[in-house]
């Protein structure tokens, strides 16, 4: 991975404004593409200011990448030279002589990216181990700033490679200081043309007794860059080649075996109905296949693992195969956070979203960014997800985005796999269903079961796509009539979306009594809260433990750094015999929430009745939390009547 800085220059407030907009997304364009952005740096069109800021960050060894957005305007090399030339003239000053071109001052070698739309040309230069690049204005040349830089750096790397033999390391040796400018606008220095001795073809890469020191320097460089060049082309292969080919592989072999069954009887000879899957078949390969998802008309067919001793520090199959082998594709399984396996209320599925289209990939389709596709939801609106318990179709309720990143801002945590109370359930299903980017004809209510789909997804950095489906009941109707649904245009979106403040999205309770929901066929009748017992409050507001963390590191840089990240904290109630009653994920500073209900105890020889929450906790600030705590119940007790 290449760790790049990009610095986004202030020509003009609309593309200043469109790169902002357009960052986490371009980020995530170079991520794929094996560049890693470590900082941003926003700078006014001064060449002074670019070549101070230019001597601090090229002082870090481990950035290798410089890109310049929005850093020309002009068809010609005016304004890079009067941007750049500052910096390039006091890098000069500090190059070294090289004792093969004595009296000879060493420049460096400016290249022209080409045409990069309507006439305007990008530049890059090399020094050492470090590429600079510089693009036009991403309006002038009428492009999408993502699609400018990838352009910009492809071809820089490409001139760079092409032209090594030369430079090795970007620096030049005129044959005198008449030549310095070389021909044309464009060409800051002309290439030696020294006649040279014809050496064989070893020769020419293999150091030899008699060579100059610049000689070897260059010919073992040659050497480097052809060992990095292989290694690349190893990793190319296996990545787009050999690792889909074995992953296909892998997986064509379990559905054979899984779909091995005799189905020429409905039946089996005991008088069941026969499955799908051939259940009997998958364990003895792995006992840890528990289920089997697919979404008809996509290659999302696969078997589904659950690994019990998966926590929040690492779930095996992320990059296991079901037969134990390390594997980057992994194996779609259930979250640790569904701790009754396929049983649980919530049912939580993770796949990997790979680029050969393979595992949850195709989830994407449903969506493109924030905008759901419609005829794609009416193609695929039921799932199956099968386990030996019996084969079962889901209709699909929800497709939203979200984040799973602290500095988005407060966000909601769909890896909730079980529920303290219906009403919980109902308000878990209701903040679901207002974040989905359809509208569809599926009934829920407190007696369903979910299934929970997720894959990562780069609308913004560790965002992910998640499709929520419930169980088909017992005697309905397996299909929906995807007629009647529709495309919800002002979906909930996490907070990072928004300009401006984030409305309130209320509660479930809240929105059916207000006529919101149009869903809901359960028990609540909008008056007796009776109907739907418990407290609605959601024991995980917060995702505290994305199932893959980030990898980035924090921008360094206080003027280009994301919104400040506040710290989390547990807080637990219990109930009188030590047993959760709620928990919360409180940023710090915000004040201690308190759960609805009451907990309850009774034993052979007393009465308890509860008479609040033990809050008398020295050290703890309740208006403004500063540190995870459990809070216990106070009962006053009585001694039953013989």
């Amino acid at each position: 991975m290449i760790n790049c800085e990009i610095f986004s220059i202030r020509r003009n407030r609309s593309d200043f404004a469109q790169f902002e907009e357009s960052f986490d997304f371009a980020s995530a364009i170079l991520r794929e593409n094996d560049i890693d952005v470590k900082y941003k740096t926003d700078l006014s069109a001064d060449a002074v200011k670019l070549a101070d800021v230019l001597k601090e960050s090229t002082a870090n060894e481990e950035t290798e990448l410089f890109i310049f957005v929005n850093a020309l305007n002009t068809s010609d090399s005016s304004s890079f030279k009067k941007l750049f030339y500052e910096y390039i003239l006091r890098t000069e000053e500090t190059l070294e002589p090289d004792p093969a071109h004595p009296g000879v001052k060493p420049r460096l070698k400016i290249f022209p990216l080409g045409d990069m739309g309507m006439g305007y040309k990008g530049y890059c230069f090399k020094l050492y181990n470090k590429l600079f690049v510089a693009l036009p204005c991403a309006s002038l040349v009428q492009k999408d700033v993502a699609d400018l830089i990838m352009e910009g750096v492809n071809q820089a790397r490409e001139i760079v490679m092409v032209n090594f033999n030369l430079y090795p390391v970007g620096i030049a040796f005129p044959g005198d200081e008449n030549k310095a400018i070389g021909t044309g606008e464009n060409s800051r220095l002309l290439p030696e043309k020294k006649k040279k001795k014809k050496e064989g073809f070893f020769r020419s890469f293999i150091p030899h007794k008699g060579d100059t020191k610049g000689v070897i320097i260059r010919k073992v460089a040659v050497l480097v860059a052809i060992a990095v060049f292989i290694g690349a082309l190893v990793y190319v292969i296996n990545f787009f080649i050999v690792g889909p080919a074995q992953n296909n592989a892998i997986n064509d072999e379990i559905r054979e075996i899984a779909y091995s069954n005799d189905n020429t009887s409905p039946t089996t000879p005991d008088g069941k109905p026969k499955q799908e899957q051939d259940w009997d078949a998958l364990k003895k390969i792995n006992k840890e296949i528990v289920g089997w998802i697919r979404l008809d008309d996509s290659r999302i067919d696969y078997p589904v693992m659950f690994h019990p001793g998966d926590d929040q520090n690492g779930q095996y199959y992320l990059n296991h195969t079901y037969k134990h082998e390390w594997s980057e594709y992994g194996t779609v399984f259930i979250d640790y956070r569904s701790t009754e396996s396929t049983k649980s209320k919530n049912v939580i599925l993770h796949g990997h979203n790979m680029l050969d289209g393979s595992m949850f990939h195709e989830l994407i389709n449903f969506s493109e960014r924030f905008e759901g596709d419609l005829d794609y939801y009416r193609d695929h609106s039921v799932l199956t997800f099968n386990t030996p318990d019996g084969d079962a179709k889901w209709k699909i309720i929800s497709v939203f985005k979200t984040s799973t990143l602290f500095a988005h801002g407060e966000f909601f945590n769909y890896m909730q796999g079980d529920f303290t109370s219906p009403a919980e359930f109902m308000n878990f299903v209701y903040n679901v269903r207002i974040r989905s980017m359809f509208n569809v004809p599926v009934t829920v209510n407190e007696d369903d079961q979910i299934l929970t789909l997720s894959t990562c997804s780069y609308e913004y950095t560790n965002f992910r796509t998640v499709v929520v489906a419930r169980k088909v009941r017992d005697g309905e109707d397996p299909t929906v009539d995807v007629k009647l649904a529709s495309v919800n245009h002002d979906p909930f979106l996490p907070e990072v979306c928004y300009d401006g403040k984030r409305p309130d999205p209320g509660t479930f309770k809240s929105a059916y009594k207000s006529g919101q929901i149009n869903w809901y066929d359960g028990k609540y009748n909008g008056k007796d809260d009776n109907t739907l017992k418990g407290s609605e409050v959601l024991t995980a507001t917060v995702a505290a433990n994305p199932t893959e963390p980030p990898t980035e590191k924090p921008d360094k840089k206080k003027a280009t750094q994301a919104p400040t990240s506040r710290k989390v904290y547990t807080v637990t109630y219990t109930n009188l015999d030590g047993s959760q009653f709620a928990s919360y994920s409180v940023f710090e500073g915000d004040p201690v929430p308190v759960p609805e209900g009451k907990p309850t105890y009774e034993d052979e020889n007393f009465t308890y009745t509860f008479t609040g929450w033990d809050t008398n906790i020295q050290g703890v600030d309740f208006e403004h939390l500063n540190a995870s705590l459990t809070i216990a119940p106070n009962f006053s007790y009585k001694r039953k009547e013989n």
